[in-house]
């Protein structure tokens, strides 16, 4: 894929509200990847590398499940990005990404990230509130997914197990 490409769906999905200038300013910054099918793009608990625009492909997001081993949380189709909380925190992956096909990125690796902030660009600014978009649609999708557990009533204890976390979650706001 060429730059040009590559460029049209990182500002379709990843740079809104971007000039072209400014688009180009990102996609420079960005390292082109290709990973094979069956492949880890990223593991749980490794320390992450930056952001993944997934431009082509499909992956698996994985999350351990103790003693019973990975379970799929999420197949996630091209065009997508992956990695996002680990570009704004400085926090391990939270989750195994496997290429199920043959799959082409751009990465935005986190030094180069905190090169752009600190140069005080502009287009990483509106990356960080195109991800803050991203990681909150992604916690209302848990939200949603927590109701339709609880009226289900199948699973009493995990769903009274959720509403304790999660009613942790929004009074302590420890990080």
């Amino acid at each position: 894929m060429t730059n040009s490409e590559a460029a049209k769906i990182v500002r379709t999905i990843l740079c809104r509200g971007l000039t072209n200038p400014q688009t180009e300013q990102i996609v420079n910054a960005m390292v082109p990847t290709t990973v094979p099918a069956g492949s880890a793009v990223f593991r749980e608990d490794e320390r992450g590398q930056g952001l993944f625009v997934l431009l082509e492909g499909t992956v698996e997001v994985r999350k351990e499940g103790g003693t019973g081993g990975a379970v799929v949380i999420a197949t996630v189709e091209a065009p997508s990005v992956l990695g996002e909380m680990s570009l704004i925190t400085d926090r391990p992956h939270s989750a195994t990404v496997r290429a199920r096909t043959s799959c082409e990125f751009r990465l935005l690796t986190r030094p180069q990230f905190d090169r752009l902030l600190q140069a005080e660009s502009l287009a990483a600014y509106k990356v960080v509130a195109t991800l803050a978009d991203v990681i909150a649609w992604r916690l209302n999708r848990m939200d949603e997914k927590f109701v339709e557990l609880s009226r289900r009533g199948e699973y009493p204890q995990p769903v009274e197990e959720l509403a304790t976390f999660k009613q942790k979650l929004f009074n302590e706001w420890n990080f």
